[in-house]
């Protein structure tokens, strides 16, 4: 048997001092890698209580090149395990000792693993392994019981989309695992995989690690997109976070007594007290920058007690045997099916359930599925063939399907036999429908596709006319063909399944000579092989429609078949006198082994035949999200409906809604989960707003005046919509000179529903970047106010005053203030020496208050730039937001899960505003509230009377157009390009102010020549879209008799 001497571990003392015996002597397993020779390795002693002492660190052992990235230890049987990414196996060390006064001889127990951040959990009273591998999509159980190495099952693999965490509780014989992917969850179930639930399904990105307390029965999870350590209860309640740490990659955790340990991939190994503490506390840092830490586990006799009553001890098994809550339970290895007796197992007559069926010039052949990351498995070829060319697999009846150039055959998987289902001349691909068991094939010569449905054996013409139709690609959930055509060039053409809506999804403009059509259900992608570079072939994959279309050149220029399997994809290649296949990992995009099988010569088809993978390409949630608006949930073959924070589910079941708070409420931008928010000043209560966006979020702001919220992304991308999630439109702005990209701030004038921005770069006709603070009207018109800033950040508006003030964070950091027409601007405050960034106004005390990202601290100063001081400081906790409210100020930081609410009066007197563990980091604050609204009162009433913008101004307002566009010849108030009515007619004209002009505006007139009086008939006068008034304009002045 292959043994591995490993010394890529650290052993930390945990507990009793170092130089005990064996017997007594606990610690941590802690595993990293190292790309520089001769490094030693450390052990640290931990006190009686649990903390380390950090004055007695030791090495112990010199570094191999390893990655282990999961470790896990039985201390009773003074055994460890741990699995390693390179040789992708999982090694066990039957004597292992936490001094390691023992060789370090490793050997392996499982082999064939993918190379992902599998973890591994030890149930030590059952004797049994747990691990995930996400790739595979399964979470896996073996006995450690004996020396036989193939008592392994497939625990759980239904519903699931990346199975990466992993930790249990033996005494509860409870299962908890985290499952990243289109809805990521944390799960439960008992140890024999039953009674599944979703503890976690809201606001997680990527927990890659978990750890169970039993004696408080909560499980700890670190989630790297999050960068957070946080705690939930059994049943998933009482969700908590314990820390934030925004430059954190935090890797595994482990817990024992008071303490949390966990390793950070690029810092060092942590510990923190789980009862009281508030900030990590380093035992190691990395020994040098090529260096990282991954796995920690607990290896110490009082973390694995016995239990009460150790089920599995006299329960007979034959295989593999799994604590129950109140009992015990079987389980059978691959292959073998439980028997009545619900104990012993037996061979499985369906024995080949899992694994890769190929094809050769003689023979079908089949190869455990572990073959696609590790080529050592040997084939069993069980079938004589003659030429075959091309293959497919009815899982459902454990068909397989076989063509050559000629014919087409079928034979059963388990007792294979050819028989012959239809005989055609043409070139011949195969395809098949599970859904409605029809059979396609293409004939090239007569340009038709056949669909032969195997409940008759009756064959019709799918599609005629065809140019040449080859390749072809059944989606059965989508309800999709798709085949490669020489129409017009190389074309991969696609039609729904009834033959209806045919069309062109790529032409030959960026088509040449594609072949092997594969589908990955989980990316819903399209993958193929496309000739590139004259003799060289790309793999080659888009979207459904042909959007997103994507290329990466491989190894090998002679590629013939891909075949697409969970997130790996085979390509095989002509090498010679035999075929290389190529196994990618889709997920990274890199190569996870290549090789060939001896003695096959080459491969003409190679499949993967998964009785399981239809059930879990047709899960209830996988097609559509389980018709679910938000967040599906599989339930066996059922699927619950549930939704995001912030939202509730609608009385339908599906749809999510919220309930919008319609005053003192601030909007708040969700950087981690790209989400906005509105909070309650009153009751902190949280509600969503749908603006379902996947991009970054800027800016967002709320203008009660057309109850509309604006938002901007870092796609270069402005929306409004409604606080209800109605009428949503993104809006395109341009102006005469530039195109605008970017919105980093908003501030809105309550008086008009104007918007106005910070942050836009706009391009203008010389390629020049025109950084600035500009306007947007409410129906949709720009214009640009402060010119020539570096990068504007903050920004708040004064209508009352007409004044608006802004932070420039750039080279020349400055407060600036201007007018609100943009004139008059000005250096208020010179800030090159800090990093200045957001900015908020107190109404009632005339004060600006600004963060300080440089120093952590929050400063101040009048309207005028007098009294400028430090209100107060904050060290280490990067704030990012602030806003003002009655006699307080709301910061948001990177390194809290809660924003702080300080007293301006007293600023050390703080309390944590907004605590929900679900909320991720605050990155805009924009508060509303009815009772604070400034504005001016010139432009409050019917806009100033202004055409488009109106102008708050010290002392007054003045009107404005969009770039490009200036006012009327000798009017103050119209621009240019406004239809609007003539002001003088035949002996009068229209009463101005208020009136104008514009189209709408019920005016009043009067008659200015002698002689002349107004028309009592016709009070009132309205100008109409065609720039005319309602009434004929000589009518209204009647000669006096």
């Amino acid at each position: 048997m292959l043994t591995l001497v490993l010394k890529a571990f650290i052993l930390v003392s945990c507990g009793i001092h170092l130089g005990t015996t064996a017997e007594n002597d606990g610690g941590l397993i802690v595993t990293m890698t190292s790309r520089v020779k001769n490094k030693e390795l450390s052990t640290v002693p931990i006190a009686q209580d649990g903390t380390p002492d950090l004055h007695s660190i030791r090495s112990i052992s010199p570094f191999t090149k390893a990655e282990f990235l999961s470790a896990d230890g039985d201390y009773t049987f003074q055994q460890a395990y741990a699995y390693e990414r390179y040789t992708r196996t999982i090694y066990k060390n039957s004597n292992f000792t936490i001094d390691l006064s023992v060789q370090n001889i490793w050997t392996p127990i499982y082999k064939g693993l993918s190379s992902a951040y599998i973890k591994l959990s030890v149930d030590w009273i059952s004797q049994n392994i747990y691990w995930t591998d996400p790739y595979y999509k399964w979470i896996m159980v073996q006995s450690l019981l004996g020396n036989d190495t193939s008592i392994y099952c497939v625990l759980i693999q239904e519903n699931l989309q990346g199975p990466y965490a992993l930790a249990l509780d033996p005494f509860e014989a409870l299962l908890f695992w985290s499952d990243i992917g289109t809805s990521t969850k944390i799960e439960v179930s008992s140890l024999s995989g039953r009674n599944r639930t979703a503890l976690i399904f809201s606001s997680l990105l990527y927990p890659y690690s978990l750890a169970a307390d039993y004696a408080a029965r909560r499980i700890y999870f670190v989630d790297d997109g999050r960068h957070t350590l946080e705690t939930v209860t059994y049943e998933g309640k009482d969700r908590k976070v314990l820390l934030k740490k925004s430059s954190s990659k935090f890797f595994d955790i482990a817990v024992f007594k008071d303490y949390l340990y966990l390793t950070d991939s690029k810092s060092g190994l942590y510990f923190f007290n789980k009862t009281n503490g508030k900030e990590l506390q380093k035992l190691l840092p990395l020994p040098g920058k090529n260096e990282k830490y991954y796995a920690v586990a607990v290896f110490h006799p009082d973390a694995q007690l016995p239990p009460a009553t150790a089920y599995c001890e006299s329960y007979g098994c034959e295989h593999i045997c799994v604590t129950e809550k109140d009992g015990a339970s079987c389980l059978c290895k691959d292959g073998y099916t439980l028997n009545q007796d619900m104990k012993t197992c037996s061979l499985n007559t369906e024995s080949f359930h899992l694994g890769l069926v190929f094809s050769n010039e003689t023979s079908v052949c089949t190869l455990d599925i572990r073959f696609l990351t590790d080529f050592s498995f040997p084939p069993v070829c069980v079938l004589k063939t003659d030429g075959t060319k091309y293959m497919i697999m009815d899982t459902d009846d454990r068909q397989m399907i076989l063509a050559d150039d000629t014919a087409i055959y079928w034979a059963k998987v388990d007792n294979p036999e050819l028989q012959m289902l239809s005989k055609l001349p043409g070139t011949i691909r195969l395809a098949w429908d599970g859904y409605d068991r029809n059979l396609y094939w293409t004939d090239g010569n007569s340009g038709i596709i056949w669909r032969l449905s195997r409940e008759s054996n009756v064959a019709q013409k799918f599609l005629e006319g065809l140019k040449n139709p080859r390749d072809i690609l059944i989606i059965p959930h989508e309800r999709l063909v798709y085949w490669i055509s020489d129409r017009n060039g190389s074309t991969i053409e696609s039609s729904y399944i009834n033959g209806s809506n045919l069309h062109v999804v790529l032409d030959s403009s960026v088509l040449s000579d594609p072949k092997s059509l594969g589908y990955d259900p989980y990316a819903k992608r399209i993958y193929f092989l496309g000739l590139k570079d004259e003799d060289y072939y790309f793999i080659e994959s888009c979207f459904l429609d042909g959007s997103n279309l994507k290329e990466f050149r491989s190894s090998y220029d002679s590629l013939e078949k891909l075949e697409i399997y969970k997130g790996h994809m085979l390509v095989t290649a002509k090498d010679s006198d035999r075929t290389l296949i190529t196994s990618y990992d889709i997920i990274e995009g890199k190569t996870t082994t290549t090789g060939s099988i001896p003695d096959t010569g080459h491969i003409s088809a190679i499949k993967v035949f998964d009785e399981n993978m239809r059930q879990n390409e047709t899960g209830p949630c996988f097609a559509l999200n389980g018709d679910c608006e938000q967040i599906c949930i599989a339930n066996g073959k059922s699927r619950i409906c549930a939704c995001t924070f912030g939202f509730k589910l609608a009385e339908n079941g599906k749809n999510c809604t919220s309930d919008p708070i319609k005053d003192n409420f601030m909007l708040v931008t969700d950087f981690t989960h790209n989400a906005i928010y509105q909070i309650s000043l009153t009751d902190q209560s949280v509600q969503g707003i749908k603006t379902q966006d996947t991009t970054v979020l800027t800016g967002v702001a709320y203008s009660p005046v057309n109850d509309l919220v604006i938002w901007g992304t870092e796609e270069f991308e402005l929306y409004i919509m409604h606080l209800n999630g109605t009428g949503k439109k993104m809006l395109s702005i341009s102006v005469a000179e530039c195109k605008l990209y970017y919105a980093r701030r908003f501030a809105v004038d309550y008086s008009t529903g104007n918007i106005y921005c910070t942050g836009f770069i706009c391009m203008d006709v010389e390629g020049a970047t025109v950084n600035h603070v500009g306007v947007l009207s409410p129906n949709g018109k720009y214009r640009i106010l402060v010119r020539g800033l570096d990068e504007p950040e903050g920004l708040v508006v004064y209508p009352s005053k007409g004044k608006m003030f802004y932070i420039d964070s750039g080279s020349k950091s400055h407060l600036g203030q201007a007018s609100m027409d943009g004139n008059q601007s000005s250096v208020l405050l010179n800030l090159k020496s800090v990093k200045p960034t957001e900015l908020t106004v107190d109404y009632k005390t005339d004060y600006l208050y600004w963060i300080n990202y440089k120093e952590d601290s929050i400063n101040y100063c009048k309207l005028d730039g007098t009294d400028h001081n430090t209100l107060t400081k904050y060290p280490k906790i990067n704030p990012l937001g602030i806003a003002f409210y009655e006699d307080y100020l709301f910061l948001s930081t990177k390194v809290y899960s809660y924003m702080i609410k300080l007293k301006i009066s007293n600023p050390n007197e703080t309390t944590e505003f907004a605590e929900h563990a679900e909320l991720g980091t605050i990155s805009v604050i924009n508060i509303y509230s009815s009772s604070v609204q400034n504005k001016n009162a010139f432009c409050s009433v019917d806009n100033g009377n202004c055409s488009t913008f109106c102008f708050p101004i010290p002392g007054g307002r003045v009107c404005g157009c969009e770039d490009g566009v200036e006012l009327k010849e000798g009017s103050s108030t119209i621009c240019s390009n406004i239809i609007s009515c003539p002001m003088e007619f035949e002996h009068g004209r229209v009463v101005s102010p208020p009136c104008t002009g514009t189209i709408g505006q019920r005016c009043d007139y009067e008659c200015t020549e002698s002689g002349y009086k107004k028309n009592e008939v016709i009070p009132f006068i309205t100008c109409t879209k065609s720039g005319k008034w309602s009434r004929h304009t000589h009518c209204l002045c009647q000669r006096i008799p």
